[in-house]
């Protein structure tokens, strides 16, 4: 008898978005698709922009990338996904860029963009913006997208600190977004996943909780679901001034002991 091990890769993945307390418009936008057990793709978007443009933004963005991916072959290597995210981010751009123009109630209009790629046990993320994508693993919550803003230019350069930057009055001045920018420099990861949980959000999920408000969610033990939830209700309970965006996906993998007789 010889024994074969087998470990399939389960994706889980809870997607939601709220108006929260105090805007009228959501301009918060994800999406997901999964294309097989081997490979799916999650997006957000958080739109900006007077009137509902920054809404038309992130719904653009966001269908662009996903059908692109839904009409693209399998992946077979890290360089295909990396030039291809690139790709696709830089033509959403361009549609931003050209439909900004069609009329005066769209000038302006941009949204951040994070997307994040599942191929088996690896996870591969782009971003342009200050939405973010964290890790969640072992009651540790690692973020893996630096925001692209003037706060962080200016922490890293040492001239504020890390809490000064939590309440800085221009935190939320960003250094470029999707459709605004004249040239962007589209971020790009990748990290093992495998037995962990990832966390894409708009700013409105983070500067609403706390990290060890968040990772107190995520350690419990329910369903995705229900983290999901708890998230949004907690997110709303303690800030909820923006529109709140997030997806959770868990990436498990789960052995099947094979035998040949």
């Amino acid at each position: 008898r010889s024994g074969k091990m087998v470990v399939q890769i389960k994706v889980e993945i809870v997607a939601m978005s709220d108006v929260g307390n105090v805007r009228t418009i959501n301009q918060d936008y994800v999406r997901y698709y999964q294309k097989n057990e081997h490979e799916s793709l999650v997006v957000l978007c958080d739109g900006m922009g007077g009137h509902n443009a920054g809404e038309i933004a992130s719904q653009m963005v966001g269908d662009a990338i996903v059908e692109q991916y839904v009409n693209h072959a399998l992946f077979e290597d890290e360089k295909m996904i990396h030039d291809w995210m690139l790709e696709v981010v830089n033509h959403a751009h361009w549609l931003v860029k050209n439909k900004s123009l069609e009329s005066p109630d769209l000038e302006g209009m941009g949204t951040t963009v994070v997307l994040a790629l599942f191929k088996d046990e690896y996870v591969y993320v782009s971003h342009v913006g200050d939405s973010r994508a964290y890790l969640y693993r072992h009651h540790q919550l690692i973020q893996l997208t630096r925001d692209d803003t003037l706060v962080n230019v200016l922490v890293d350069s040492g001239t504020i600190s890390k809490d000064e930057a939590f309440n800085h009055p221009q935190k939320n001045i960003l250094l470029q977004a999707v459709g605004v920018s004249e040239h962007l420099e589209v971020s790009y990861t990748s990290e093992n996943v495998k037995d962990a949980l990832l966390l894409v959000c708009s700013d409105g999920l983070y500067n609403s909780l706390f990290d060890s408000q968040i990772i107190e969610i995520l350690q419990s033990d329910i369903h995705l679901e229900e983290k999901g939830k708890q998230l949004m209700e907690a997110a709303n309970t303690f800030g909820g001034k923006d529109n709140i965006g997030f997806a959770l996906i868990l990436n498990e993998g789960v052995v099947n002991n094979e035998s040949d007789k």
